[in-house]
């Protein structure tokens, strides 16, 4: 694990290998960057745009956006939709929870954005996701 180095140090890791690298390295987002972003989206609501996830690890957005995606597989975009899927995935598991209650929570502006999107990424829809992975 790379440490985290304080707040005034934006440097990056290095990925070796991987597809096409030939076993160069290749520059990525260090560990910790990749951990502000995760915890500065889960604690918020709030939508978050490319430019301001790179500014959150003093990037550019083109260099944070290629970065990410060497480190993670995935746009940023792409990525930051599967983590709201996997997040409604698990409050899906709160019968309590309405589908809008858990729309709202994982920022969709509505209950059929939501659902919509989750069929897309799952294959299923959020209300068969709840009847098939949920114990009553």
């Amino acid at each position: 694990m790379i440490p985290e180095p304080d707040s005034h140090d934006q440097t990056s890791g290095t990925l070796r290998g991987g597809p096409g690298a030939g076993g160069s390295a290749r520059p990525v987002l260090a560990e910790w960057q990749l951990r502000r972003i995760r915890e500065a989206i889960e604690s918020t609501d709030t939508p978050w745009t490319l430019e301001a996830m790179a500014a959150l690890v003093g990037m550019s957005p083109d260099r944070f956006c290629k970065r990410f995606r060497a480190a993670t597989g995935f746009p940023p975009h792409r990525w930051l939709m599967l983590q709201r899927i996997e997040r409604a995935k698990q409050l899906l598991g709160d019968g309590n929870l309405t589908l809008t209650d858990i729309a709202y929570a994982c920022g969709y502006a509505s209950s059929a954005h939501f659902s919509t999107s989750f069929g897309r990424a799952t294959g299923t829809t959020p209300s068969e996701y709840r009847r098939l992975h949920v114990r009553a």
